[in-house]
């Protein structure tokens, strides 16, 4: 017998019902060839500066770099959400590279629709454009953090999924997807953590869930984990994100991972006591 708890399986429930709405909402607009027109009304006029960026700004934030720090940064010290990440990026770029792959789908940048848009930033080009990678990295973080998130705070969840909605809609805004590839893109990062989840909440995956919970939690555990931040901070600063006006929040998410980094050293040389938090979602209050 499965021994996930109610509360996971509310959210288990939820996570996959919203990843089958929003695939399937996405595979309508594909088919219906409704992806022109939503795109050319988004492009209908060029963007301000402001809009610029306030979406180039956006955009950066779904990437891989940018989810691991802000992840990471929100797990404490216990380990029980460092552990499900990883399981859940390996998952969800499996989802994500291999669809582009099987489908094949032209960017909005690669087809005859170019000289009608008012892109931002880099033009991206070439037959990788379902579903949007940045959509599932979104997607995935922001389940991720409402599963950190105590039941009675409703109001962080909805905020987290409507930034995460906000960087998905961001990529058709700068011209880098179709809105079937975001709408797939939310759903597959959904459905990466819901699988993740049900993984670990029974059986050998919750056993290995569990031992690598503790050995994030331990001193060493956590020196390595602030090692993972600072590099992430180096690896982001490097990336070519092709969006110039987002580089303050690029430096801005930099700053969180080293300064998360250090809070974990400095906590670990001084022996404090680390914040704890319940080992399953269904004793967090």
């Amino acid at each position: 017998m499965s021994t996930m708890p109610v509360s996971s399986r509310r959210a288990l429930a939820w996570l996959l019902g919203g990843a089958a709405l929003l695939v399937l909402a996405g595979i309508v607009v594909h088919l219906t060839g409704t992806d022109a027109a939503w795109l050319l009304r988004v492009h209908a006029a060029a963007p301000s500066w402001i809009e610029t960026l306030l979406w180039s700004s956006l955009t950066v934030l779904g990437l891989g770099w940018c989810a691991l720090i802000l992840v990471l940064a929100a797990d404490r010290g216990p380990g029980w959400l460092a552990a499900l990440l990883v399981p859940a990026f390996v998952v969800g770029g499996l989802l994500t590279h291999v669809t582009k792959w099987l489908l094949a789908v032209p960017r909005p940048a690669g087809t005859g629709l170019a000289p009608h848009m008012h892109v931002i930033g880099d033009a991206f080009r070439g037959s990788v454009s379902m579903p949007s990678g940045h959509s599932v990295t979104a997607a995935a973080m922001a389940a991720l953090l409402c599963l950190a998130i105590p039941r009675r705070r409703l109001a962080w969840r909805v905020l987290l999924l409507a930034a995460a909605a906000a960087i998905a809609v961001s990529r058709v805004v700068v011209g880098a997807h179709w809105p079937s590839d975001v709408l797939v893109g939310f759903g597959l990062g959904l459905l990466a953590v819901a699988l993740c989840l049900a993984a670990v909440e029974g059986g050998v995956g919750q056993r290995l869930h569990a031992a690598l919970t503790r050995r994030i939690a331990t001193r060493a555990g956590q020196r390595w984990v602030a090692l993972v931040e600072v590099l992430g901070a180096v690896g982001l600063l490097k990336e070519r994100t092709g969006y110039p006006a987002g580089q303050p929040v690029v430096i801005a998410i930099a700053v969180v991972a080293c300064a998360s980094a250090v809070w974990r050293w400095r906590a670990t040389r001084e022996s404090r006591a680390l914040p704890s938090l319940p080992d399953t979602p269904a004793e967090r209050t």
